[in-house]
C-alpha cells in the first residue's frame, strides 16, 4: 500500500513540474543538485516468483522498496554529469520458509537539460553501470518428534543463495525543483534495462533463476543544489 502511494504520488509530482519547467523554456541553464532519495522499483520478477513458487515458497507481492542517493552539476550549456545509485528489497513469508530479494545498481549519470526556469529545469539522460541481485532461500529446519537436543545445540535453517552481476542502461526523465536558492526536491522516471547479466549460484541447487530484474521505477529525492542561467554567479550559501 505504502509503494503504490509513493509510486502515484511520485508520478503526479512529475506531471505537475514538467509542466511548469517547460512552461518557461530556457534549456541553457547549468543546475547541480544531490541527496538522499526514496522511491519504488516496478521491477519485472515474474521468473523469480515462478521460481519461489516451484520451490514451495511465496511469491514476491508488489514494487520493491527503493533506497538511494546521487549528484549532479552541469559543467556545459544545458549537459551534466554525476553519478547515481540505489538499491531495493523485497521478501515473502510462508509457513517456516522466507525469501529475501535485494538488489543493487549505480553508476555514471549524463543528463541533458531541455527546458526550466530560475527555479525548475526539466531533464532527460541516462545512467550507465551495473550492479548486483542475489535471493535468499531460508527454511527453518525440523526437529525431530521425541528427539532432546543436547543443551547449546542449536538448530540451523537451511539456505540456499543465488547471485547475479549485471551491466545496466536506464534512461530517465526528471524534473529538479529549487524551493530554496539551494534546496529543493527532484522527481525521476525512468527504466533500468539489465542487457548482460551473469547469474550463478552461491550455496544452492543448479540452474540459478534470473535475477537482474528490468522495469520502470520512480524516485523522489531532496535537492542540494542551485539552477542558475549560463553567465551568472550562484546565489551565495
Amino acid at each position: 500500500m505504502l509503494r503504490n502511494a509513493m509510486r502515484w504520488a511520485a508520478m503526479g509530482l512529475m506531471i505537475v513540474a514538467a509542466g511548469a519547467a517547460s512552461w518557461a523554456a530556457e534549456p541553457h541553464h547549468a543546475f547541480g543538485g544531490g541527496g538522499p532519495s526514496i522511491g519504488t522499483f516496478m521491477a519485472e520478477i515474474e521468473g523469480i516468483n515462478a521460481f519461489l513458487v516451484g520451490a514451495g515458497f511465496a511469491p514476491f507481492d508488489g514494487d520493491l522498496l527503493l533506497l538511494g542517493g546521487g549528484g549532479r552539476g552541469g559543467v556545459a550549456p544545458g549537459v551534466t554529469f554525476g553519478g547515481a545509485g540505489w538499491g531495493a528489497w523485497s521478501e515473502s513469508h510462508v509457513g517456516d520458509r522466507h525469501a529475501e530479494f535485494g538488489v543493487g545498481l549505480g553508476g555514471f549519470d549524463l543528463g541533458l537539460a531541455i527546458g526550466g526556469s530560475d527555479r525548475a529545469v526539466l531533464a532527460v539522460g541516462v545512467l550507465l553501470g551495473g550492479g548486483a541481485a542475489e535471493l535468499i532461500l531460508t527454511e527453518d529446519s525440523p526437529i525431530p518428534i521425541n528427539e532432546v537436543l543436547p543443551r547449546g545445540i542449536v538448530v540451523e535453517p537451511e539456505r540456499e543463495a543465488y547471485d547475479s552481476a549485471f551491466i545496466l542502461v536506464a534512461p530517465y526523465v526528471d524534473v529538479q525543483i529549487q524551493i530554496l536558492d539551494w534546496v529543493g526536491f527532484a522527481v525521476r522516471a525512468g527504466y533500468a534495462w539489465t542487457p548482460l547479466e551473469l547469474n550463478f549460484r552461491d550455496d544452492g541447487p543448479l540452474n540459478p533463476p534470473r535475477l537482474s530484474p528490468s522495469g520502470f521505477y520512480v524516485r523522489l529525492s531532496i535537492a542540494f543544489g542551485a539552477i542558475t542561467p549560463l553567465g551568472e554567479e550562484r546565489p551565495p550559501l
